[in-house]
């Protein structure tokens, strides 16, 4: 069976065209219903933490003072998800900040992946489930 990588964004906000960044990826790598391989991370992208998201996602400014440089870990994200399609919950939000965050690393890291979407997935499966 193909892998596929399912991955999970945390970030500042809501979008990279205005301002907000990755303060935190995770990966797993699956083969069929096998887990073959995980990756996480915080990460330190220099943009200050609200205290909203803070709250929400639990990740504090000093958490991310502590965590590497983003582009030192979006790099070895995109080593380890190497030419595998991904999958994401809300795959239009990961997808953004997926390209925003490599795309800083320049063209030796950039792809555009194929991406999935559960949610979509989910909502055409089970069309009478609320959200």
């Amino acid at each position: 069976m193909d892998p596929i990588a399912v991955v999970d964004f945390e970030t500042t906000g809501l979008s990279p065209s205005q301002g907000d960044r990755a303060t935190e990826i995770a990966i797993v790598m699956l083969e069929g219903t096998q887990v073959v391989g995980r990756f996480q991370s915080l990460m330190n992208a220099g943009v200050p933490i609200s205290p909203f998201i803070e709250a929400y996602t639990g990740i504090s400014n000093e958490m991310i003072r502590a965590a590497p440089p983003a582009a030192e870990v979006m790099s070895e994200a995109a080593r380890f998800v190497r030419d595998v399609p991904l999958a994401a919950h809300n795959a239009s939000f990961d997808r953004r900040f997926w390209a925003a965050e490599t795309e800083r690393l320049g063209e030796d890291a950039r792809r555009d992946p194929p991406m999935a979407c559960t949610m979509l997935l989910s909502r055409r499966l089970y069309p009478q489930a609320g959200s």
